[in-house]
């Protein structure tokens, strides 16, 4: 087999080295070498992949050899002339020049056999694996569907290499006036290390940098980073301020040509993994071309197992490229705290390997989101073990269970399945458990085993439940109020949500008389009045709430329920005062708002589950739900629940992953001011304790997770050698010991 690889790509050349040692009968030609331009450092290893182990173990212990590992992550802040800093211990890291890497790759796949040569047409090659997209168009290849377009950003960056090396990767903030600037410095060989300055075109506009030649971008980053780059001498790696386009192809491969590496997915500069993902799949390839019976065969399958782990290290990436961007939100904390939060700001490192590289660090973060509750021995809680205050209640950790619908109720009642269901969350430790979504009304509920709270003895069966949890355990319990909207008369989620027969149906509401899918009932547009009689069923459900002994209210309005179906535009087509601007359609739910306020006492607090996203261009934006979160608590809401999506029946996000929807959370929280309830993947004590440490949200809600083990912070505390009260009958339990396998 003849193949070909095209463009300096740490991983093109590894595969080249791979596939000659493998089929040494296989003829491998180089092509387009030179045709890279010089690359930030490559991050090797760091806490969460401590080690770096390739197939071809003498090409890894070259590259190790040559790699530079050090320990350390510093953080400095600088808010118009104040500087902080924080440095965390223990956090181990590798990494290797970009031009030592390449160096290493070629030297290999020459003694490997592999030949050079400068024509790019390749006619007789049987395979074409490309690394660097700008040589397909000079290789004449038809394969333009595979050169994904860079994505859009506003960010511009600088890459420089700096004559100074250190033991940290070190990140710099500098709030400037003209706009938020951050650089990262990677330590590289020991003399040298990258230097990535960034900051978004409107800042760089107005500090006249745009356009700016090599010299004044040198005076300029000297001057902006002074404790960072001292007098160490500044190379300019890139053509002045330019995007860094990330690139993520959906297709990898075209007839006989295939993209790897920095062609096929170049994940933002900031989480440091990209090319030893790229080994990774370096190595899929080749198994892949030995394994199957036709190259076409092998693409697909390699594509098949590969590209997930790619789309999952761009997930990581853009989490931490967007906390970078918006860093200024954080600048209100501590810088302990800060430090944290930009460490642990892709989520794939959390504060378990924190902890376990810097426990000193971590006791001061602990001490910092405690505040005075001090634990026994005078050590703080974990961040999810301490105390959280919403008005007159105080709940015990910051672990709550989310409602989720249990379709066991007999015309609204709930019965004993819902007392144990929620008696077992709150014995297990969760500080405040949620009732499932309630509906105010008959009509309003999604099915015939929906709860309710619209008839008296509602109000009975709930007040055994309340009274169980207030007898037996620290949590309080919360209800979630609701009306199911165009969503109603359905099924059960475990029949499928399948529609009624007529004989069973029931009309249902919503703002405008158009059906969430073409099977389901068509709703009848809302009146006036309507609203207003939906309005009041909201309000005598809230007296009914307090009568029932609940000691918090959710309103439901995400997920395209009837409040959230008048919040975003793709199902709210109203003309009147209830619809067009986001200010009327948020007019109805504002009164409920109001209505629920008014009627539960003034000491309990009131939670609001918004969609924070349609995940469509032109539905509810995450901009939105800030100012959405901001009118609700102008209204009385103390705390947002915020999730996502649920208003059209199409699945959004494609792929649901931990911690999916904690960025809108943290934006409501630190850019809006307004505190939260996070949920949406939170599946482990490190999530939890990353999530309050970070201070993206006030509180964690669990799901899926808590239905799995309702005893998670019970067991998370023991884990973490945390002493939780047990109920008095349950006492033992705190003395037996937890054995695995």
């Amino acid at each position: 087999m003849k193949i070909a690889i095209a463009g300096d790509d740490p991983a093109a050349l590894y595969a080249a080295i791979l596939l000659r040692k493998q089929r040494p009968e296989w003829q491998v030609t180089l092509v387009g070498k030179g045709a890279a331009s010089p690359q930030p450092a490559h991050i090797l290893t760091n806490a969460v992949k401590p080690s770096l182990a390739l197939r071809d173990s003498d090409v890894a212990g070259i590259i190790l050899r040559a790699s530079l590992s050090f320990s350390g992550l510093r953080v400095r802040r600088n808010f118009r002339g104040s500087v902080q800093q924080q440095t965390i211990k223990g956090l181990r890291y590798s990494a290797i020049d970009d031009s030592v890497l390449l160096r290493i790759l070629v030297d290999a796949a020459r003694e490997a056999g592999c030949v050079e040569s400068h024509d790019f047409a390749m006619p007789d090659a049987d395979l074409v694996i490309v690394g660097d997209c700008r040589v397909l168009s000079a290789m004449g290849l038809a394969a333009g569907s595979l050169a994904a377009p860079g994505q859009p950003s506003d960010e511009l960056v600088c890459h420089f290499e700096i004559a100074r090396t250190g033991q940290e990767i070190e990140f710099d903030f500098v709030e400037t006036g003209n706009g938020l600037f951050h650089a990262m410095l990677i330590p590289a060989t020991a003399q040298s290390s990258s230097l990535i300055v960034s900051a978004s075109r409107s800042a760089l506009a107005q500090a006249g940098q745009l356009e700016a030649d090599a010299e004044s971008i040198h005076g300029f980053c000297s001057a902006l980073l002074p404790e960072l780059i001292g007098s160490a001498k500044l190379t300019l790696q890139s053509a002045g301020w330019s995007p860094f386009e990330t690139t993520l192809s959906s297709r990898w491969s075209a007839g006989n040509v295939a993209v790897i590496g920095a062609a096929a997915s170049l994940p933002h500069y900031s989480v440091g993994l990209a090319a030893r993902s790229g080994f990774e799949d370096a190595e899929a390839l080749v198994d892949q071309l030995l394994s199957r019976a036709s190259v076409d065969d092998a693409l697909s399958g390699w594509q098949a197992l590969r590209l997930p782990k790619a789309q999952s290290l761009h997930r990581a990436a853009n989490a931490s490229a967007e906390w970078l961007r918006h860093a200024e939100q954080h600048f209100s904390m501590p810088i302990q705290r800060f430090a944290f939060s930009c460490a642990t700001r892709s989520l794939r490192l959390n504060y378990t390997h924190v902890k376990s590289a810097d426990p000193a660090f971590t006791r001061e973060v602990d001490g910092i989101v405690s505040g005075p509750a001090v634990g026994s021995g005078n050590e703080p809680p974990p961040p999810m073990f301490t105390p959280y205050t919403l008005r007159g209640m105080t709940i015990p950790n910051r672990l709550s269970f989310s409602p989720m619908c249990m379709y066991s109720a007999n015309e609204g009642t709930v019965n004993d399945f819902q007392l144990v269901h929620l008696g077992s969350r709150a014995v297990g430790g969760f500080g405040l458990v949620f009732a499932e979504m309630t509906n105010v009304r008959p009509e309003g509920r999604m099915t015939y085993q929906c709860a309710g709270m619209y008839a008296p003895e509602h109000v009975t069966a709930f007040r055994r439940i309340t009274d169980f949890v207030h007898s037996n355990t620290q949590a309080k319990i919360g209800i979630q109020l609701a009306h199911a909207g165009r969503k109603g008369s359905i099924s059960r989620s475990w029949e499928r949500d399948k529609p009624l027969t007529k004989e069973q149906e029931w009309e249902t509401l919503a703002p405008s008389a158009m059906a969430f899918t073409p099977d389901r009932p068509l709703p009848r547009e809302m009146s006036v009045k309507d609203i207003q009689d939906v309005t009041d069923a909201f309000a005598r459900a809230a007296r009914m709430s307090e009568e029932a002994g609940f000691d918090m209210i959710e309103i439901h309005a995400a997920h395209g329920y009837l409040l959230s179906s008048f919040i975003s535009p793709l199902s709210n087509k109203r003309t009147d005062a209830y619809g067009g601007s986001l200010e009327n359609r948020m007019r109805f739910p504002l009164e409920v708002m109001e209505a629920v306020r008014a009627n539960f006492p003034q000491e309990k607090p009131i939670s609001v589950r918004i969609s924070a996203s349609d995940w469509r261009t032109d539905g509810i934006q995450p901009r939105d739900a800030i100012e959405i979160s901001k009118m609700f608590q102008a209204r009385g809401a103390d705390i947002i629940a915020v999730s996502s999506s649920g208003v059209t029946a199409e699945r959004r996000p494609a792929v649901v992953e931990r911690l999916y929807q904690l960025a809108f959370s943290d934006a409501i929280r630190n850019e809006g001011g307004v505190p939260t309830m996070t949920v949406g993947g939170v599946l482990s004590h490190g999530d939890c304790n990353t999530i309050i440490a970070s201070g993206r949200a006030d509180i964690c809600l669990m799901a899926r997770g808590a239905l799995n083990d309702p005893y998670f912070p019970q067991h998370a505390a023991k884990q973490q050698g945390w002493r939780m009260k047990w109920p008095d009958p349950y006492a033992r339990a705190a003395e037996t010991p937890v054995r695995a396998g």
